[in-house]
């Protein structure tokens, strides 16, 4: 009888710990995927950045050469900033 207890007592000890485990394990899993994806947006920002001052910077080239007036210097820098 008192060995039936220790053994269900050494069983539900054995649970606990490896719900405990499992918990630890999965939350370990879910910070990794969050910071894979707060990297991956991080990625994606800068390259989309330097598209649009890439882009700003040919089109004040162009305004500096007077290909483009004001008014349509003004139009195409809203149009790329409204992106």
């Amino acid at each position: 009888m008192v060995t039936s207890v220790v053994y269900v007592l050494i069983g539900l000890i054995l649970c606990f710990v490896l719900y405990i485990a499992f918990r630890a394990i999965n939350t370990g899993m879910e910070a990794k995927k969050a910071k894979k994806d707060l990297e991956n947006v991080h990625d994606v920002i800068p390259s989309n950045q330097e598209d649009i001052v890439k882009r700003l910077t040919e089109l004040k080239e162009l305004h500096e050469k007077k290909i483009l007036s004001d008014e349509e210097f003004a139009i195409a820098k809203k149009k790329i900033l409204d992106e």
